[in-house]
């Protein structure tokens, strides 16, 4: 059997997981904007653009991943404090 110490123990290591995981993806995310600027940069005078259409469709993707994490720590952080 599970005592609620050891659910609360499990809760917060996944708080922790979701920590580290936002940062990561805010990191990624400052990364790929600062690639498509220097793509942008470099193929100013180039014919074809430079930046591969895929960035532009992560661009968008990264507020709702990180909204994402960030509702579900709170969900998370809620039913450990119930607990």
């Amino acid at each position: 059997m599970t005592s609620v110490a050891e659910v609360k123990v499990a809760l917060e290591l996944s708080c922790d997981h979701l920590r580290d995981a936002y940062r990561s993806v805010r990191e990624a995310q400052k990364a790929l904007d600062e690639a498509v600027e220097l793509l942008s940069d470099a193929g100013a005078n180039h014919p074809e653009p430079l930046v591969p259409a895929g960035f532009a469709a992560a661009k968008d993707r990264f507020p709702d991943q990180l909204s994402l994490m960030v509702n579900s720590l709170e969900l998370v952080q809620r039913l450990a404090v119930e607990l």
